[in-house]
């Protein structure tokens, strides 16, 4: 099995992070890798109800993968996300936060 060099370096912290609401359940995030040795990411939320609660991490992906799905939301709801990218020397600051509101799963009154 061939190993990774040790890192020089922190990670740089990830870059452009957005967030889509996928319906009323589904957030998908996207990011920029910043190399520097990276050897993956780890995901965090925080659940906004005035106020906004404190990030937790949600997840984390392996280096190269840019992207996550949080299947854990729910309707009528704003979240806030940010990234962290991580290698043996520790991690890197946060990227950007990236804030969506999932929608009403509900139909309107005036369809139907």
């Amino acid at each position: 099995m061939a190993s990774r060099s040790s890192p020089s370096a922190f990670p740089g912290a990830p870059a452009d992070l957005v967030a889509v609401a996928i319906g009323g359940f589904e957030v998908i995030l996207a990011w920029t890798e910043c190399e520097n040795g990276t050897l993956g990411f780890h995901v965090e939320r925080a659940v906004c109800h005035s106020p906004c609660k404190s990030f937790l991490q949600i997840g984390k992906v392996g280096f190269h993968v840019a992207a996550f799905r949080d299947g854990s939301v729910t309707p009528r709801t704003t979240y806030r996300y940010r990234v962290h990218a991580w290698n043996a020397l520790g991690e890197s600051p946060s990227s950007n936060v990236a804030e969506v509101t999932t929608p009403d799963t509900e139909p309107s009154a005036d369809q139907g």
